[in-house]
């Protein structure tokens, strides 16, 4: 008699990980005690050199839903973060950061969604941001804003509507206009949405061009609650400068033109998608007119406004490795 196959569970979440022994049990524990448990947890560990390992291991021995894989050499973060997707078998897809936190419904509520909804292909809810110790920023409700401790800036967390329009023009128009953080990649996914995408490519900001290319195959949907906690900490990769960047991307890259690959990805994000020509040319005309905008920006020194923020969060604060590739 042959043996049965083991079941496949409904949802695999991909957590790559490089150095994250401070954050890692946390997120570990709060991911396992989600009230919706039908999933695999694949923990993808980019060669670490702290106690990464040996928490995962941890792990694993307690809960049969942990698959932990070990990369035989750093292989940068945005490989690694596409490792996730090619080892899961399951028909949703979930990306979890080492560092972020959820409430324990935060996965059945989006599962909920995507069972009712067959439409949508990404369902996610509103976030909070958290400092290193998990406590919220303070809610400004004037400005419905959360006020940053280290530096008293007040951040906006992207807006939970972001690839809810009916229109795939609009959806892509959101994606490109107002996701500042990425927060939506962290939600659940239909695996054949993802499949129809270049996942993640390698450039800062490759999350808004696989979030473009998802907004184009169907629509996004938030549940009314604020499940998702996303952490602010000296080793995340917004504060880390150029050079650092480029490590933490990918190991194995030469020195490339971030802006001609995040505009070769957003102009190629139509392709292939079930949209009509005309649909397709208004995209087209969208990136151009987001690339002007993007450069206005530069002009006007935004990016160096955000490297001083981030030089605050870094400030002051013990070294516990070198910044690394997750």
């Amino acid at each position: 008699m042959s043996k049965a196959s083991p079941r496949v569970p409904r949802l695999t979440i991909g957590l790559p990980v490089y150095d994250g022994e401070r954050y890692l049990p946390q997120t570990l524990s709060c991911l396992l005690g989600q009230t919706f448990g039908d999933f695999e947890l694949i923990v993808c560990d980019n060669a670490s050199s702290d106690g990464t390992s040996d928490i995962c291991r941890h792990f694993a021995s307690r809960d049969p839903r942990i698959r932990y894989v070990r990369n035989a050499r750093n292989l940068g973060a945005i490989p690694n973060f596409n490792r996730a997707v090619d080892l899961g078998r399951t028909p949703f897809f979930k990306w979890a950061a080492h560092d972020d936190l959820y409430d324990p419904t935060y996965l059945a509520e989006c599962m909920e969604i995507l069972d009712r909804e067959p439409q949508v292909v990404l369902a996610h809810s509103d976030s909070a941001f958290i400092g290193e110790d998990g406590a919220e920023f303070a809610w400004d409700r004037v400005t419905a804003t959360y006020v940053d401790p280290l530096t008293g800036v007040h951040q906006r967390p992207d807006c939970r509507d972001i690839g809810s329009s009916a229109s795939s023009v609009k959806r892509f128009w959101q994606v490109l206009s107002g996701a500042l953080w990425g927060t939506h990649m962290f939600g659940v996914i239909r695996r054949r949405a993802l499949d129809q995408t270049h996942l993640l490519e390698n450039f800062v900001s490759s999350d808004r061009a696989l979030l473009a290319e998802l907004a184009l195959l169907g629509r996004f949907q938030a549940c009314d609650k604020r499940l998702f906690k996303k952490r602010f900490h000296r080793q995340v990769s917004w504060a880390l400068n150029q050079q650092e960047l480029r490590g933490f991307l990918s190991t194995a890259d030469k020195a490339y033109s971030r802006r001609a690959r995040q505009m070769r990805a957003f102009f190629g994000a139509p392709s292939g998608k079930p949209i009509s020509s005309a649909e397709k040319l208004a995209c087209t005309g969208m990136v151009a007119l987001h690339c002007a905008k993007v450069l206005g920006q530069a002009a006007t020194m935004k990016d160096a406004r955000n490297a001083a923020m981030a030089r605050v969060w870094r400030h002051d604060k013990p070294a516990t490795s070198a910044p690394g590739a997750e």
